[in-house]
């Protein structure tokens, strides 16, 4: 408090007006009136980071609780694979390829398939699979999916794609935004990813439809272009997934 009260004291009144306007402040009346409304947006900006840093801890906290639930889900899932019927031999052989083979997570999901094909297995049972072959930062696609969503074998194949870039066409493709539409440097997939995760530790107990409606508007606030914002603002996306596509659309025009 003692350090505020020096920083406000030394200030000059261009100073203040112009630490006002950084805080999108007024900036009219006397310098006593532009201390004391300085003085009011330093108090307040210490409460919000207060705020935030409560709710950092606390998604810290539900994080730690997600990762148990994936490893607990992983070995559910090695239980669940154990128990299916996969036939012969040599099909025991490629599933045991398709599930501990290096490579990126495409070409296990291209493994899963000939799998599938191999043993007949059902939809419920290519989806165990796939999430049992995820490896790497592929996992995290897990945390920004619903339990409902995780057994859908289809909806865990979009999200795979939406993230790698699969069912785009080549114009679409880059994996990484060369110009970062979010905040950071990280691609639009992770940025999107990041979001989905967030927003599911943070709302859990939220409706999924709120929850979708709550991603994709923190999805728009993160885009630096301000033209793509506009765009997916007008379409009024419900789904986060829809967002990305829709992003991708707009860049590759």
């Amino acid at each position: 408090m003692a350090s505020r009260q020096v920083f406000l004291k030394d200030l000059k009144v261009a100073d203040l007006k112009r630490e006002l306007e950084e805080r999108e402040c007024e900036t009219t009346g006397k310098k006593a009136d532009l201390k004391n409304r300085l003085k009011e947006a330093l108090e307040n900006e210490g409460w919000l980071q207060k705020q935030m840093d409560g709710k950092f801890g606390e998604i810290e906290n539900k994080l730690v609780t997600v990762r148990r639930r994936i490893q607990n889900k992983f070995l559910e899932v090695e239980r669940k694979i154990a128990t299916l019927s996969l036939g012969s031999e040599e099909q025991q052989q490629v599933v045991n390829t398709a599930l501990k083979s290096p490579g990126s997570d495409i070409d296990r999901l291209s493994q899963v398939e000939l799998s599938t094909k191999a043993n007949g297995w059902s939809l419920a049972e290519k989806a165990t699979a796939l999430t049992l072959a995820l490896r790497g930062d592929a996992t995290d696609i897990l945390q920004t999916l619903s339990l409902e969503e995780q057994e859908d074998y289809h909806q865990l194949v979009r999200h795979l794609e939406m993230r790698y870039g699969q069912s785009h066409p080549r114009a679409c493709l880059p994996l990484a935004v060369e110009e970062p539409l979010s905040e950071s440097s990280e691609s639009l997939q992770e940025f999107e990813a990041d979001i989905a995760r967030l927003v599911r530790l943070a709302y859990s107990s939220t409706p999924e439809n709120v929850m979708e409606r709550l991603a994709v508007q923190a999805f728009l606030d993160g885009l630096r272009d301000t033209e793509t914002r506009q765009a997916l603002t007008l379409a009024r996306l419900s789904k986060l997934v829809d967002a990305l596509a829709r992003a991708f659309g707009i860049r590759s025009c």
